[in-house]
């Protein structure tokens, strides 16, 4: 067997592993239809912006209840609101705002703060 077929043949095998990678449908969802952005002049309020589909429309209750998994699992990945967070505003994107990834829906979102430690 030459070096080209059994590369191949590692690849092909290699193949299976790598689509496990994406068999969690939540986090695939997630990736494709939403990001987190943090404004470069900073503040207290992200933003966290979302693709309306077929399967996860705008005025859908049960997507809705994803989206809200999603900016969950976000915040759990970049380690951020320990303490949990509120959604101040939801909005679809204005005409001339900055949207390179053409997303559908805005959030606005802060982080709760700690609760005050008493003496």
């Amino acid at each position: 067997m030459s070096r080209t077929h059994a590369l191949a043949a590692l690849l092909l095998a290699a193949l299976p592993a790598a689509c496990a990678i994406f068999d969690d449908r939540t986090d695939y969802d997630r990736h494709r239809l939403t990001d987190l952005k943090v404004p470069r002049e900073g503040g207290d309020v992200f933003y966290y912006d979302v693709t309306i589909s077929g399967a996860f429309p705008a005025d859908d209750p049960k997507a809705e209840e994803a989206r809200m998994r999603w900016l969950d699992g976000w915040l759990k990945q970049r380690g951020m609101c320990a303490n949990g967070h509120e959604v101040v505003r939801k909005r679809p994107f204005e005409y001339m705002e900055d949207n390179p990834a053409h997303r559908d829906l805005r959030y606005e979102v802060k982080c709760k703060p700690a609760p005050e430690k008493k003496p």
